[in-house]
Parts: C-alpha cells; structure tokens; sequence
C-alpha cells in the first residue's frame, strides 16, 4: 500500500476553492469555519498527499455535501467538482511555483499565487467538470522550470454511496460506527473524519480499500469524549474514497488524485 503522509482538513466556503496539498510530513494546522443556522459553509473536502520528492499534485474531487438544519428540516444535498493543482520548486519541496495555464477535461483552473483550484456546481459556469467518464485529461502549459505535459488520469472515480446515512448527531458518551464495506467502490484507500470549529486536530481515520473497504469505522466514547459540543450543526463529518497515480513525465514525478468526499454537517452532545 502506498505510503501516505499527515493531511490538511481546512474548512473553508467552497465557492474559493480548494487549497494546495501540503506535502510536508509534519501534522498541519486546519482552519475551520463556522456554518451559519441556515446556509453551512460548505467544506473543502480534504486532499491527501504521499510522501516522497514530487514536482506536483494534481487533484480532481467529487464532492457531496448534505446538511439540514431547523429552518430547512428537509436534508438538502449539494454536488460538486473540485479541482486543485500544486507545482514545485524542487523536488519534494514545498514552495509553490507557477505552471502555466492548467486545465482539466479542457476547463481552466484559476491561478492564485501559484495555487490553482476550481470548482463547479449547478449555477455556477461551468457547473461541472466531467468527472464521471473513464479518463480524466490534465494539460499543463509551462512556465519556468515546469516544462508543459499532458497526463490522462485513467481508471473509475472512487465513489462513497453512504452520504444520507452519516450521521447528523453525535452522543459523545457512546461509541460511534460509520458504515463503510460495499459503500466505497474504486478506492485505494478511505478516510473517516470528524471536523469541529474549535479544534484545530480532526478526529480521523484511517483504512486501506483493498481489496475492500472495512465494514465500518468506529470512533469509541473515548476518543469522542475529547470533543467539545458543537450546536446548531456545526460539526462536519467527511468520507473521503480515492486513489492516486504516480507517473514520471518529462523526468519528474507527479501526483494524480481521484476522489469522492461526502460530507454532512452534525451536531455533538
């Protein structure tokens, strides 16, 4: 299995897209945001990262974000394509470098100081990123030391078909499953986490989906009791299914992510 390395979970509105992946193998600090009553800020799904000298990671993400709350008492889903790219100085370095234009499946990413991310949603243009077929196409013009490649990351995008079930309370006095076996298909690996606004350390964990998924994940009393309570759903739960491709281009190394997030919003007693 491949050797994965600490993530970074911030929580940020979706509508400014996803933040480069962090590639250093120390614990990374997140920020979290507080959803209001009636429209929760919908949260950038985490992107994980392997550890080693790579020139860059590029991320396409499926997100699926569920949340209810007393004004709108009938769950409410939101899909979205996410899109991220990080270029490097060096080699396992961690100074972000710019790349050009990058596009995938021919829509450009926006480039901030050399962080470049999209996403697409109903509403918005484009409202989706054509993340569904067989074959995601990355093209990366060039710039500086980054020389320009095309890469077709092939293979199915994982899937997590259990986001209507994750739970939306949580009882910190009692241990917590979260369905996961047959519910994630096309995954190599799968994250389970619990996201609050007043800790700055997720609880996570951890699985390899190979051959499959786990039946489930189990977070214990205990370790939910380091929870503080969180109201007015105000916590995030996040599955996060996906795989990743290393190929050599132009002599370098890059990282290709494919990934399903869902995630719900949650309150903890």
């Amino acid at each position: 299995m491949k050797k994965l390395i600490k993530i970074m979970v911030p929580v940020l509105a979706i509508m400014t897209g996803v933040t480069s992946c962090d590639k250093l193998p120390t614990t990374t600090t997140p920020t979290t945001t507080t959803p209001t009553t009636t429209t929760p800020t919908s949260p950038t799904p985490v992107t994980p990262s392997p550890s080693g000298s790579y020139w860059g990671v590029l991320a396409a993400v499926q997100m699926e974000f569920a949340y209810s709350n007393p004004q709108i008492p009938i769950p409410i889903s939101i899909k979205s394509d996410v899109a991220s790219a990080s270029f490097f100085d060096g080699a396992g370095s961690s100074n972000l470098t710019g790349a050009g234009t990058v596009s995938i499946n021919s829509n450009d990413l926006k480039n901030n100081n050399n962080s470049y991310s999209l996403t697409a949603s109903d509403g918005m243009t484009p409202s989706t990123l054509n993340l569904t077929g067989s074959s995601i196409d990355w093209s990366v013009g060039g710039s500086g030391n980054v020389a320009a490649f095309t890469y077709s990351h092939t293979g199915s995008m994982p899937n997590y078909s259990g986001t209507s079930s994750l739970p939306t309370a949580i009882d910190r006095t009692k241990d917590l499953d979260i369905t996961l076996g047959n519910k994630v298909t096309n995954a190599d690996s799968v994250y389970v986490l619990i996201i609050t606004p007043n800790s700055s350390t997720p609880l996570m964990k951890a699985y390899s989906a190979k051959p499959s998924a786990p039946a489930k994940a189990t977070f214990t009393a205990s370790e939910l009791g380091s929870l503080s309570s969180v109201a007015d759903n105000g916590a995030y739960v996040e599955v996060v299914a996906f795989r990743y491709a290393v190929p050599n281009i132009n002599s370098r190394q890059y990282v290709f992510v494919k990934e399903f997030a869902a995630v719900t919003t949650a309150t903890i007693n």
